[in-house]
């Protein structure tokens, strides 16, 4: 039984209200993100995509798309009973493939590099209809929801097609290729920074920058690999440790990075600030409201005009219901001439960020270079 399945069940059994119950809060759902996408149609010009636009396609695939691909599996199967099949797995295999030709169909219109946008969405419902037909129902299957899938003659054929599947989300030529597509500007970059790191290997500031742009590429487990290559105990591989643990959501392990990249000798000023201020956002992901203020005051110690902090600030205060102080922070912020706009920012300056640990690589590898001078 697949998604589409337990739609006909809830439609054609006696959970009438439940069932046009979740009927309305579906086409709710769609109208809404249809809305959106007037409302926010800028989005789709943009040549640079930050988080909030790719959030924004996946959205546009779960509640456009889905609805799209259980109607197609509901008008397959009445065909293919009409036609006097009565047996469920045929009816499901059926569907499967046809929602699986409508992904591959998908996938030439990525070989003519459409607009970023276009590339991601497209690139997002491929994705998602592969991975619901060849992942998520056939686990459902095993889970004992539908069993008729597990007498599909076509067994071996599928748990290739899966494992296919899998194999490329995680392949890094076909993730670079994507990101090609997605993130044209930021994939060049990238591509030029590898071409001078496999000379260079050595340089913790050049492996520092080809980290930061898998990051920023959405190729973290690629960046990863990349630690393998900077000393442990240096601000590098910390920074980039902390950085990666961010992006994947691990906001406890980030804090304590950000916080020990802070303490690394030689910074201070603006990148102190940066660095718990990251640590500030982090635990304020993480639920840790009162350790997140305590972090925020301490990088405005370092740096008032800190935006990030200050912003997280104000957050932690309006959730802690104390809009008299976020409100004064505001203001300071305003005094201070901050443009609020922490698009690409969150939770550091990646580039800028950069530039201030290279400097300080380098201002440290010359000092060591004069004391051996002097010895």
């Amino acid at each position: 039984m697949n998604l589409s399945a337990l739609v006909h069940e809830l439609l054609t059994h006696h959970s009438t209200a439940i069932a046009w119950g979740l009927a309305i809060l579906a086409f709710a759902l769609a109208a809404d993100n249809l809305v959106r996408l007037y409302t926010e149609r800028h989005r789709l010009v943009k040549e640079e995509l930050n988080d909030d636009d790719r959030a924004f396609a996946w959205r546009l695939v779960i509640f456009l798309v889905l609805p799209i691909l259980v109607l197609i599996d509901l008008r397959v199967s009445e065909i293919v009973v009409s036609s006097g099949i009565k047996d469920g797995g045929t009816i499901a295999l059926c569907g499967e493939m046809v929602q699986l030709i409508f992904a591959f169909v998908l996938v030439p219109a990525l070989l003519v590099r459409p607009h970023p946008f276009l590339a991601t969405f497209l690139g997002y419902t491929v994705a998602f209809t592969l991975g619901l037909n060849l992942v998520l129902n056939p686990a459902m299957a095993l889970a004992g929801v539908g069993t008729e899938r597990l007498n599909n003659p076509f067994i071996i054929v599928h748990s290739l097609l899966t494992l296919t599947f899998l194999f490329c989300l995680r392949y890094s030529p076909v993730r670079f290729w994507f990101s090609g597509l997605t993130r044209p500007q930021i994939s060049k970059e990238l591509a030029q920074s590898l071409a001078l790191w496999k000379d260079q290997k050595h340089d913790p500031n050049l492996t520092l920058r080809t980290g930061l742009l898998y990051v920023r590429a959405g190729m973290n487990r690629q960046a990863r690999t990349l630690l393998k290559h900077l000393d442990t105990t240096n601000i590098h591989a910390s920074f980039l440790k902390a950085l990666i643990s961010f992006r994947q959501r691990r906001y406890a392990q980030a804090k304590e990075l950000f916080v020990q990249t802070s303490e690394f000798q030689g910074v201070d000023g603006e990148l102190k600030a940066t660095l718990l201020a990251a640590a500030a956002c982090s635990a304020f992901a993480n639920g840790e409201t009162i350790n997140s203020l305590n972090l925020c005051d301490r990088a405005l110690e370092f740096e008032d005009a800190c935006l990030t902090a200050r912003m997280v600030r104000v957050d932690v205060y309006l959730a802690q219901g104390k809009k008299a102080q976020a409100a004064q922070d505001i203001m300071v912020a305003m005094h201070l001439g901050l443009n609020f706009d922490l698009k690409d920012t969150v939770p550091v300056d990646i580039e800028q960020t950069y530039m201030q640990i290279a400097a300080l690589s380098k201002q440290a590898q010359t000092v060591r270079s004069q004391v051996l001078l002097k010895k």
